[in-house]
Parts: structure tokens; C-alpha cells; sequence
């Protein structure tokens, strides 16, 4: 009989580690799912579905206390700490990587920031130059994943995502209520940006699997559409039919876009499969049900 492959995800209550949990479980993966747990609904909702919750912190606990899997999913990232983004980002993700290291291989979900920002789309080779403490967090910790890896002989993706949207949560979702709210969308209105759909993240996580023999070292997983801020929000207003659209500035913000070049990405999962009209009319119907403090 086939052996079921066995995950562990870190950060499995958040945005995209609960919806990948739901997803692998589906497809018959074995999966265990490590954080906090300080979210009891969405933990209730993964147990009910079959997933092996383990309460984990990843700046206290002993990652030796972990099981051992076939795949390390990190899909870890708390907005709401934002002092703890470069102990959790390096040494906690760190210390969790370095006990897989060798032994599961490794998806890590990153982060466009770790390019910088550029006039210019950036792509996978592209020198990295960090402008933000985030960004910097991340790339970071991309090398120090390799590290362990390399060192190892097991092997690592990094997935560079771009504004993860669902009906409650991203970029879409705050430019709608800044837009409803008249408070300033950003600082300028040519800023380039890619919005992208939770599923396909979900589905180009879970075949990156099967990159694993031979993989790339970094994936941008980005929408093709690229927007201007101030076109993003007239589609929003648009869909919305009332808003203010409004930024600090008049015009101006190219040298401050961080966005990517998708053709690796296509040629590996394909295009995504969310359009995105379709992420914008999901955020107005959500906040037509009067939900804006899903945020």
C-alpha cells in the first residue's frame, strides 16, 4: 500500500496555512499543522477536518517536540506583532528549519519585499535590495533556509507571493474601505502593483511539491495584471459605484512599485486561475453583508 505523504504546516491557522491545511487534506496528505492556536475557530474547523493540530510557538518551543514529515510548509507571518517580525521571520522560523533540514523538504512561503523597490518588474535573479525591515526579514531568512538545505541535501523553494486577497483580507479588501471611508488609498497613485487570488496561491504552494527533485530556488507567484495604485482603486470604486479615491500625491510613485516578472511561474503552475474582477466583486459583496471587521 502507498505510503500517505505527511505535512507539516507552520503557521497553519493563518490566511494561507489553514486554507493550504484544508486543501492537502483533501488530496489525502497526512498533515499536521504547528502554531499558536490563539485563533479557537479556525482551529476547530482544521481539527473537524482531519488535521493534526500541535500548539507551538516557534520563539519558545522545542522544535524537536515536531514530527517528522515528507514536506515543511512555512506559511508563518503575524501582522498583528509587528515588533516580532524579525525574531519570528529568523530565528524562530530558524531554529524550526534547521530541525527539518535534512530530512523534509522544504516550501517556503516569501515574499516579493525581498527584491526592493524598482521601476522595474523584478524576476527570480533579479539582485535583491530590500527597502523595507520586512523585506529584509525575509531575504534573510530565504538564505538562511538555503543553508541548511544546501548543507543538508534536502532541498527548499522559496514562493515569492504578491498581495494574497480573500473576500476579508489583502490590498483589495483596504482599498475598498479606504475608498468607502475617503481616507487616502497611499502615498501615490502610479505605485505598480499584482493582487492575486487565495486559491491560487493554494494550489501553486501544493505543486511546488513536485518541484522538489529539482527545484528552482525561487518562484514569483504573482497575478500577471499589473495595476497602477490609482487604477486598482478606480476598479474598485467602479464595482463599488461610490468611494473617494484619494493619495498624498498627485501623480509619481514608479521608483516605489515592488512587483514581478511571472514568466517562470507560468511556465511551471500556469496562469492563475482567479481573475481579477473576480477578487474585487468577492471584497464588495463581502462588505455588502456589512463584515469590514472580518480585517
Amino acid at each position: 500500500m502507498k505510503k500517505k505523504k505527511t505535512a507539516l504546516i507552520l503557521g497553519a491557522t493563518g490566511t494561507i496555512g489553514s486554507a493550504l491545511t484544508l486543501s492537502l487534506l483533501k488530496d489525502g496528505w497526512k498533515v499536521y499543522g504547528a502554531s499558536r492556536l490563539s485563533d479557537k475557530k479556525i482551529a476547530a474547523k482544521l481539527q473537524k477536518a482531519g488535521a493534526n493540530l500541535i500548539r507551538f510557538d516557534v520563539l519558545q518551543d522545542n522544535p524537536k517536540t515536531l514530527p517528522d514529515v515528507d514536506t515543511l510548509f512555512l506559511e508563518i507571518w503575524d501582522p498583528s506583532h509587528p515588533s516580532l517580525i524579525w525574531p519570528v521571520n529568523f530565528y524562530g522560523v530558524g531554529r524550526v528549519v534547521e530541525r527539518y533540514a535534512g530530512i523534509a523538504d522544504i516550501i517556503n512561503g516569501s515574499a516579493i519585499n525581498v527584491y526592493g523597490d524598482s521601476p522595474e518588474p523584478a524576476w527570480e535573479k533579479s539582485l535583491c535590495r530590500p527597502t523595507s525591515y520586512y523585506g529584509h526579514t525575509r531575504l534573510a531568512q530565504e538564505r538562511l533556509i538555503d543553508y541548511f538545505c544546501s548543507s543538508s541535501g534536502k532541498n527548499c523553494i522559496n514562493l515569492r507571493y504578491a498581495h494574497v486577497n480573500t473576500p476579508a483580507r489583502g490590498v483589495v479588501r483596504r482599498f475598498a474601505e479606504h475608498l468607502l471611508a475617503g481616507h487616502k488609498i497611499s502615498e501615490y497613485p502610479d505605485t505598480r502593483i499584482q493582487v492575486i487570488g487565495l486559491e491560487d496561491i493554494v494550489r501553486m504552494t501544493k505543486d511546488a511539491v513536485k518541484l522538489a527533485a529539482n527545484p528552482p530556488f525561487a518562484v514569483n507567484c504573482c497575478h500577471p495584471r499589473i495595476f497602477t495604485h490609482k487604477e486598482l482603486a478606480e476598479a474598485i470604486r467602479k464595482v463599488l459605484g461610490k468611494g473617494k479615491i484619494l493619495f498624498d500625491h498627485k501623480k509619481g510613485g514608479e521608483e516605489k512599485s515592488a512587483y514581478a516578472d511571472v514568466s517562470l511561474m507560468i511556465k511551471l503552475f500556469g496562469e492563475p486561475q482567479i481573475p481579477v474582477e473576480t477578487i474585487i466583486a468577492r471584497v464588495v459583496k463581502n462588505l455588502g453583508k456589512g463584515n469590514a471587521s472580518a480585517v
